[in-house]
């Protein structure tokens, strides 16, 4: 697995929501049973935080802690309630994309062709 930065920019942590969902199929290969997943995420709208939620609990991790929606901050504790899956050698987990570009994007993955 790796974490892929485009050419040309400047990153600042933030990815697509798709890569969201992505990096969290990964999260399943690399936590032990029982192992705490920690993770935040804004709550400017539209607000990922419950499909994030419903994304980690859909694959086994369990909701131990969840920041209230009026806190001006998403974070959250989830544990991993299953046996790891196996690793997905080559796979990339996220492409850094930068600030502006979800936003410019409605949250879609951009086009590497652009």
């Amino acid at each position: 697995m790796f974490l892929q930065t485009p050419r040309g920019r400047t990153h600042t942590g933030n990815i697509s929501d798709e890569d969201v969902e992505r990096t969290i199929g990964h999260c399943t290969e690399l936590c032990r049973d029982g192992g705490t997943l920690l993770w935040t995420r804004h709550r400017k709208a539209p607000d990922l935080v419950p499909q994030i939620c419903d994304w980690l609990e859909a694959r086994g991790f369990e909701r131990r802690w969840l920041s209230a929606p009026d806190a001006g901050f998403g974070a959250g504790a989830h544990r991993f309630t299953r046996s790891p899956e196996p690793l997905s050698p080559g796979e990339c987990m996220f492409t850094f994309v930068g600030y502006d570009v979800p936003a410019a994007t409605g949250g879609r993955r951009p086009d590497p062709a652009r």
